[in-house]
């Protein structure tokens, strides 16, 4: 079940965990539990958007990352080399 969570963010775009567990088939307290699990296994980050210099729609976010405007609080995940390393298996 790691390694589908894993795969799913690795396609980038925007995303809930509502929406991930729906795919999954399981509660979204477990993608959540799953989510930290992978978080502290250092398979995933926080992507912390340094790189977002060049305007918004050039990334894979396209615009979801929502502005200095916006009062949605989102995380943005994005694969580690290791986790990188795990879907490749």
């Amino acid at each position: 079940m790691l390694i589908k969570i894993l795969k799913r963010l690795a396609e980038g775009g925007i995303y809930s965990n509502k929406l991930v567990a729906k795919e999954l088939g399981v509660d979204e307290s477990l993608v959540e539990q799953m989510i930290e699990q992978l978080k502290n296994l250092n398979y995933i980050e926080k992507d912390t958007m340094d790189t977002c210099s060049s305007g918004c729609g050039t990334c894979s976010k396209k615009c979801g990352c929502c502005g200095d405007s916006s009062n949605i609080d989102l995380v943005i995940w994005k694969l580690t080399d290791k986790g990188r390393k795990a879907i490749l298996r």
